[in-house]
């Protein structure tokens, strides 16, 4: 299969942008002036996990669409993903001393994005893993079933669709602070809400096979990133979704509405950035591929030195003034050792395994054909 070099790109941007963002609300949530103006866009324009959604559903697709066995789909995605996630798992179950036995089972089969009280006892990053592990199990039968339907109409009817269903859920709660806060974190990180952005990466992985022009892809994907930072300067100034006034529906709903416009914005970088060329310079290519290569230990590990942070600044006051007084030094410490610590697992552990994994015989029966269009 042919490696697109705007894939990486994509990739690439999305676990930058992942690692900024959460290294900006640890290290200089209150910055003045300018620069904490580009920090506010940035965590405001909250589009790294989405993007990699969108990614997920394009690459997932097009491996479908190749004919690629259905047992040898599942162990390659299988040996991707899993064994690093059960690591991670241990890892941050251990640091963080959970002990609640349901906590780890519902982690270990991937099923703990169901309660955000849940996935952050464990660590607040694990979610978007369960939803990728959930989408492979139910992408050979979501191609069969969709893929006649991936078009921009039928993607946007769904999304209005499930965007109704999780504000009936959402007003359904309690309407008190601590109630809804709940529920719009659970509705964050539920299946059913990230569907959508996976789909939309199937929808243009199908665009692009078939050479479809979204001619308002780029309009459309400049509303939606624009629109994020004014929801919030109405809504939540702080970016703190826990200090907007969430007994009042308005703000219920805007908030749901800024949660998903981020796969909006993905589809249309992503295939503006596929059907335009960007960055695929001689130069870029490489830089790009080593960070795409990297980034899913990137994702998984960086918490790990952000935690390490936390609790060094805590114990040691002298230590975490000196990270206060200086949080663009701390920012790039913590980019430059979580992309070190990402290495080496995608180096020492990632690759090894992987490799150890699919070179084991298996049989595969049965092909999968890419289904017409109809």
């Amino acid at each position: 299969m042919v490696r697109l070099t705007g894939l990486d790109t994509l990739r690439a941007i999305a676990i930058v942008h992942v690692v900024l963002a959460h290294g900006a609300m640890a290290f200089m949530p209150d910055l003045p002036g300018i620069s904490g103006h580009v920090v506010w866009l940035l965590i405001a324009t909250n589009f790294g996990v989405p993007l990699f959604f969108v990614l997920s559903g394009f690459l997932i697709t097009r491996q479908l669409a190749s004919g690629i066995p259905v047992t040898t789909f599942y162990r390659h995605r299988l040996a991707k993903i899993y064994p690093m996630f059960v690591l991670a798992v241990i890892v941050f179950g251990w640091l963080n001393g959970v002990t609640d036995a349901r906590v780890w089972l519902l982690h270990l089969t991937a099923l703990h994005n169901g309660s955000a009280s849940i996935s952050s006892g464990m660590s607040g990053h694990l979610w978007s893993l369960a939803v990728e592990i959930q989408f492979y199990a139910l992408a050979p039968m979501l191609f069969w079933a969709a893929y006649r339907w991936l078009r921009p109409r039928s993607i946007a009817a769904l999304a209005v669709v499930v965007w109704i269903g999780h504000a009936a859920y959402l007003l359904g709660a309690p309407p008190t602070q601590e109630a809804r806060l709940a529920a719009l974190l659970n509705v964050y990180q539920f299946t059913s809400f990230n569907i959508v952005a996976l789909l939309m990466g199937a929808m243009l992985y199908r665009a692009q096979a078939e050479g479809q022009a979204w001619r308002g892809a780029l309009p459309l994907g400049l509303v939606a990133a624009l629109a994020m930072p004014l929801i919030c300067m109405l809504v939540i100034p702080s970016l703190r979704a826990d200090q907007a006034d969430l007994t009042q529906t308005a703000s219920v709903l805007a908030l749901l509405t800024l949660i998903t416009l981020p796969p909006v914005a993905s589809v249309c970088l992503a295939y503006l950035t596929l059907r335009r060329n960007w960055f695929s310079g001689p130069r870029w290519r490489p830089v790009a591929a080593f960070i795409a290569a990297i980034s899913y230990q990137w994702y998984l590990w960086h918490p790990l030195v952000l935690l390490g942070t936390h609790r060094l600044a805590t114990r040691s006051p002298e230590v975490g003034a000196w990270m206060q007084s200086r949080p663009w030094l701390t920012l790039l410490g913590y980019v430059v050792s979580s992309a070190l610590l990402g290495w080496l697992s995608f180096r020492w552990l990632e690759r090894p395994l992987h490799r150890w994994l699919l070179s084991r015989p298996k049989r595969d029966k049965g092909l999968t054909k890419q289904p017409t269009s109809g």
